[in-house]
Parts: C-alpha cells; structure tokens; sequence
C-alpha cells in the first residue's frame, strides 16, 4: 500500500517535494486568487500547501499523484459539498478558471500531476496532551453530526471512493505479510495472524445497513481536527470512502489515550447512540485500523525506527484482543 509518491528514501522524497513545488506553482496560475506567499505544509498522500491571498485570507492547494483518478477526486468533494449543503462546516473546494475543481498541472520536466484548491478552514490543532475531556466529547459530538448528516447521502452516477471492509482489510494483511520483518519478528507476527483471523471472521458477519454505514471520514484523528474558539472542525478528507461508522470511531481513538476514548464514545452517543453490541465490533475495527497503518508504513524504512519502539503497545494490545481480555478503555501493563 503506497502514497503514490516517491518518498521511501530521504533522497527521492526531497525529489518528490521538488516537482511537487514546481507543480504547486503552475496550479496556481489556474485560479483567480490573488495569492502572496506559498507555506509548504507536508508531504503524505497529497502534498499540500497554506496558500496566503490579500487581506488575509488563506487557502489549501493539495498536490496529487497523476496515479489517482480524478474521477475519486472529484467524488470527494462531492460529498463535502453535500455535507456543506447540511450546515457542517468543512473545506471548500473552488474552481479553477474553467469551471473544474480538479487541475491538470506538471513540471518543466514533463512530470504531471492534479491540483484541488480549497478554502482554508482556520483552527489549531491539539495534541492529545492538550485535549481536555470536553473537548475529546466535542470531537466524538462531531462525527457523530457527520454521520448523521451522511445517512441520506445520494451520490451521483460517476461517484467513486474507496470502501473500507472486508476487501480492503485482506489487501492490507496481505500487503502486511510480505513487508512485516521490517519490524515484526516472525514470532510476533504468529500474533497478528491469530488477531487478524479474528477480525476477518467478525467481518464476515457484519451487516450494513444506512445507520451503520456510509461515507465516512476514515482519518478523523486529532491531527486532521482543528479548534477554534473551542469547537471541532474535521480537516483532511483524502481518505474519505464507504465503511462502518465503528470503523470511523476507532481511526479517531486509536490516537487516544484509553481514559480519552471514554469521552469521545460519550460525546459521540450525545448525537447518535450506539447499540449494545458496539463495542465488541469496535474493538475489531481499532485491530484493523493497526494493522492497515502497519501495512501503510511497512515498506519506508524511514518508518521502520519508530515502528520497532511501537511493537510492545501494539502487541500488547493484539493480545488482549485474541485472549477476549478489554483494551479500549483501560491501560495495558505492557504499554
């Protein structure tokens, strides 16, 4: 599972921002935004970019790699159109000079890539240290209200984003097993077979219904939500698709601290209750969800350090989850 960028060496990810800039500039000449200055802000599956126009305002210019269909694009900001229409506030896409919000832009050299614009949605990020406990039930609040504001969702003929479920889970274990000795003794990896058996068995017998599953944001970490003036806001919508709203929940938490989860379940049910078998499917989800960012990471060995450190938290927690013991909400000697 990869960006679509080069970035598996330090080499060919500075080669990659290179073009990237290059290309960033180029798009630029295809909105009517008087702009004054470009900050470079990170390199992921997009690379994005703060873009500052006169009096202030601000913008977000993402990079994408040519491999990825406009088409999956385009459908994204579909839905966060759609969501606008309901009252959330998200990002805004704005057209380019033809009409279109998605531009074809490339490099001196011949390199092509796409270019979306968007309106920046102003906020802070928070680190989980600095999350107080109401501000966790806001952020559980919030999905909650984007959930609910899905459930009618109707997209278009030509809508295409990825889902994510049984399918896209067997290509990540799959993905997982021919890079895991990065970082993932064989021994270890005896674990995470036995974990991912079981969450591929309690997959099989999900059911999906309109008010257990839709489009989703599928990255809703703290890092993708901004605060201001002590409100949520969800940023970062790249890897949005169909899924289970319990997979949605447990992408958020896994960045918490257990005590964390408890109160962005809280704030999540002040919007939109969950039913009583819930937590044993979240619990499979939050398996998932580690193993698909294992899979993600596996093959950049500029990943592999960090990976390494994280083995004893993570096994620790595949444990518990293969001997039936509860991990969500509770610390875990081993971490």
């Amino acid at each position: 599972m990869k960006s679509g960028f080069q970035i598996d060496s330090e080499i060919n990810r500075r080669h990659t921002l290179k073009q990237a800039k290059e290309a960033a500039l180029n798009a630029l000449q295809e909105y009517e935004a008087d702009w004054s200055s470009i900050h470079f802000i990170q390199l992921s599956e997009h690379v994005t970019f703060r873009i500052v126009a006169g009096e202030g305002e601000q913008f977000l210019l993402r990079i994408h790699p040519a491999g990825k269909p406009p088409e999956e694009t385009n459908s994204e900001l579909e839905w966060l159109s759609a969501m606008k229409r309901k009252g959330l506030i998200l990002p805004e896409a704005l057209p380019n000079r033809e009409g279109a919000f998605v531009t074809e832009t490339s490099t001196s050299c011949g390199k092509m890539f796409y270019a979306t614009f968007l309106r920046w949605i102003e906020g802070e990020r928070l680190d989980r240290g600095g999350l107080t406990e109401e501000a966790i039930r806001k952020m559980g609040a919030m999905m909650a209200s984007l959930h609910e504001a899905s459930v009618d969702f109707s997209p278009s003929a030509g809508f295409v984003r990825p889902s994510w479920g049984s399918s896209s889970f067997q290509r990540d274990w799959a993905h997982l097993g021919l890079n895991h000795r990065h970082f993932i003794s064989d021994e270890a990896f005896g674990l995470y077979t036995m974990a991912a058996t079981k969450v591929a068995d309690r997959l099989s017998t999900l059911i999906s219904h309109k008010r257990n599953y839709g489009m989703i944001h599928a990255d809703l970490h703290n890092g993708n939500v901004v605060f201001r003036d002590g409100e949520p806001y969800p940023i970062d919508f790249g890897r949005c698709g169909f899924g289970y709203h319990l997979y949605d929940i447990a992408q958020s938490i896994m960045g918490l601290h257990p005590a964390q989860r408890v109160h962005f379940i809280e704030g999540y049910e002040r919007v939109r209750p969950l039913d009583d078998e819930a937590m044993p499917k979240l619990e499979c989800f939050f398996i998932m969800a580690i193993i698909e960012a294992y899979s993600f990471h596996a093959e950049n060995p500029l990943e592999t350090e960090g990976l390494i450190e994280e083995q004893p938290y993570a096994q620790a927690i595949l444990r518990a989850y293969v001997n039936g013991a509860p991990f969500l909400f509770q610390p875990l000697e081993d971490c």
